[in-house]
């Protein structure tokens, strides 16, 4: 039973981890709709929240299930999910569904800032283009709120040492790199789609 209405649910997925989702999909999920998100969306929440609710009507006008594989990312993503046959996956943010709560606050009180595989790919461009940090504000930022960053290798792409290094230098901050399988993050998805079950859209 994976918790759907008369079709399978879809899976609304953020970029930023596009790739761990469909790895478990494809074991786990097969007959499931994955749609992908553009993760820098995040940088204008408004223009998030605009094109999850234009994914969501799309879905449930089909009869589908919608499975939000996503953090508290926008202002009205709890109202997005409280709608008839949409559920969220319960964590803060990216960083959380991927590690699990009690390990994520544990090294978010350590100062870590976590780093996934997509943003990574960016270098330190990331910083600079994607969120309009020049080196010094990046430094000033990052180290009044951080004190390492933490690379978390999901296992699927090789770690990106050299852009690493390039981000570290740019923040300011050492970096390191730690296993995180996709446990926490199978297991979000799976008790999401559990709450789905049974629904129905009226009309």
């Amino acid at each position: 039973m994976t918790g759907c209405g008369p079709c399978p649910p879809t899976l609304v997925v953020c970029s930023v981890f596009a790739a761990e989702v469909e790895a478990l999909w494809q074991i786990h999920w097969p007959a499931l709709r994955i749609r992908v998100v553009r993760s820098m969306l995040h940088v204008c929440p408004a223009r998030l929240g605009e094109q999850l609710e234009a994914i969501v009507e799309e879905e449930r006008r089909t009869g589908r299930g919608v499975v939000l594989v996503y953090g508290d990312c926008y202002v009205g993503m709890r109202q997005l999910a409280a709608q008839p046959g949409v559920v969220l996956t319960k964590g803060a943010n990216c960083a959380e569904l991927l590690l699990g709560r009690e390990r994520y606050r544990r090294d978010a009180r350590d100062g870590a800032y976590f780093l996934l595989p997509e943003w990574a790919q960016r270098g330190e461009r990331f910083f600079a283009n994607e969120l309009g940090l020049d080196r010094a504000n990046a430094r000033g930022l990052m180290g009044d709120l951080h004190r390492l960053i933490v690379y978390l290798d999901t296992g699927l792409l090789s770690v990106p040492q050299e852009k690493l290094r390039a981000i570290a230098d740019y923040c300011g901050l050492p970096w390191e790199s730690r296993a995180t399988p996709l446990d926490c993050l199978h297991s979000a998805i799976s008790e999401a789609m559990g709450r789905l079950d049974e629904w129905a859209i009226a009309g």
